[in-house]
């Protein structure tokens, strides 16, 4: 049997990430960075653990994955708001709601909405799985602390409109439907996940992401017949996105 040879310094220094993870998560329990906070600059930050920048990047990577740190790319590492997963109506992707609001590290705050009407093109009909007189498209861009940080693009038939009462000549009923109220009356939802990267030249307005990467979650909301309600394209950047699932 050949001889095990343990290196013990060797092993030793590649924890030493996981000492500085531990360290700066229990200063973050502590408050000694509150939430909302930014932590000191990379290199002052190292100089303060005694680590060099590529082991405090790896502890930081750790508390990114934890959902406590929040990178800013060219500002820096700020402390993100906790949340207490007891909490009573949290809710997943196993629920029937907004993917946005279930996916989005920083909850949007607000939503601009601009929409048109248009004739359906042979790819939109052929998307809703009907024929319509005209069809509603949307532009939802969403923001948190007025900086955009989703884009949604949604497609509805008018007679999905017409159906549920909502005044076209009132933004705001037809912004209250569809982030609201479509997901009480829908009776079912197919999401489809993958990456993208045409996240930026789709929201047009705002840049989402500086590494033009994103999680594109394709929702189809179904009424109880099984007609199509609304065809959704939700846009979240990938170091926004996160995901849970109570089972």
């Amino acid at each position: 049997m050949p001889e095990m040879i343990i290196d013990v310094h060797k092993k030793s220094k590649n924890l030493k990430h996981i000492r500085v993870y531990d360290r700066l998560y229990r200063l973050i329990q502590e408050g000694a960075y509150p939430p909302g906070s930014q932590l000191p600059s990379e290199p002052d930050l190292a100089t303060e653990m005694g680590v060099s920048r590529m082991t405090l990047r790896r502890a930081l990577s750790l508390l990114v994955d934890d959902g406590l740190v929040r990178n800013v790319r060219g500002k820096g590492n700020f402390i993100r708001p906790q949340e207490n997963l007891s909490d009573s109506g949290k809710h997943g992707l196993e629920t029937l709601s907004h993917p946005v609001y279930a996916c989005c590290a920083e909850r949007p705050d607000s939503v601009e909405l601009e929409f048109r009407l248009e004739p359906p093109s042979e790819p939109v009909s052929s998307s809703l799985e009907q024929h319509c007189a005209a069809v509603v498209i949307a532009d939802r861009w969403y923001k948190f602390h007025g900086q955009p940080v989703a884009y949604s693009l949604s497609i509805l038939p008018i007679e999905v409109i017409s159906r549920v009462g909502t005044d076209l000549n009132h933004p705001e009923e037809l912004e209250h439907f569809l982030e609201t109220a479509i997901y009480s009356q829908a009776a079912s939802s197919s999401l489809h996940l993958t990456v993208s990267n045409a996240g930026n030249f789709s929201a047009q307005k705002y840049v989402l992401s500086k590494t033009n990467s994103f999680l594109l979650i394709q929702e189809t909301l179904y009424a109880a017949d099984g007609s199509i309600l609304a065809v959704n394209k939700h846009f979240i950047p990938l170091e926004l996105f996160q995901a849970r699932i109570y089972t």
